[in-house]
């Protein structure tokens, strides 16, 4: 339960989100790293404290499921039905309140929430499609979290799936490093050899540091990435590649 004033509520909830939810690599087609959680949540959070009818008691709720995330909302309704981005019409309920979250940089102009959770949800889960839906009783958008292996989009990263392969990942590596960061290290070495440094930054951390710079000696010892210049292994051109062993991995392999 969430009681403090909106700027708070927001960046609680993402940090809730954040807690719970994956987060898979990817990289767009100019290979700039895109959190595309981020994407998704700040426009759905957003949506539900600016449309939101504050004078019911009813509260708005965010409920994360092993197969889909839903948020419902009290508002009082313009459009009854399934809303999509071929009949949007947006709407500002609270018109002050939405243009103050736009200034904030919560979410980029009225009605972009649509458009983009539409753009990256399918890459977040593979071929999911969100569900916008307007009823009597207020506003519900479900995210479904498809659990097919992740495949590449043109111009992208292969981005893995986490419930296919996270307990394989366990298993080679015990406890030795957390699992979401092997995988986070394997995916970025997927289609390219990676300097450390070059590891961090598609990791989205400015240096290596704390379990990136554990994680790197456990995955050559367990043979899941390599160096590209084995004899010099401090030579200023070193990079990791992905070995056949964390290839399978990856690909969902014993």
């Amino acid at each position: 339960m969430i009681y403090t004033n909106l700027i708070d509520a927001y960046d609680r909830m993402m940090e809730f989100v954040e807690k719970h939810m994956n987060d898979p690599f990817y990289q767009d087609e100019k290979a700039n790293r895109v959190s595309l959680r981020d994407k998704i949540f700040r426009e759905a959070i957003s949506n539900i404290i600016s449309h939101r009818e504050y004078t019911g008691g009813a509260p708005a709720r965010l409920m994360i499921y092993r197969d889909k995330v839903v948020l419902d909302n009290p508002c009082s309704p313009h459009h009854f039905g399934e809303i999509t981005p071929q009949n949007l019409r947006p709407y500002a309920k609270n018109p002050t309140l939405c243009k103050f979250m736009i200034q904030l940089g919560r979410f980029d102009q009225l009605g972009s929430g649509v458009t983009n959770i539409n753009k990256y949800l399918p890459l977040y889960a593979k071929g999911a499609k969100p569900i916008f839906n307007e009823t009597p009783h207020g506003f519900e958008l479900t995210l479904p979290l498809a659990e097919t292996k992740e495949i590449p989009e043109e111009g992208t990263k292969w981005a893995p799936s986490r419930h296919q392969v996270k307990a394989q990942v366990e298993a080679q590596v015990g406890a030795q490093v957390e699992a979401q960061v092997v995988l986070n290290i394997l995916t970025a070495c997927m289609e390219t050899p990676l300097s450390s440094g070059q590891i961090a930054t598609a990791l989205g951390h400015k240096t290596l540091s704390g379990n990136l710079r554990k994680a790197l000696p456990i995955l050559r010892e367990h043979e899941l990435i390599e160096y590209t210049v084995p004899d010099k292994p401090k030579s200023r051109l070193q990079k990791y590649r992905l070995t056949a062993k964390g290839k399978q991995l990856l690909e969902g392999g014993e």
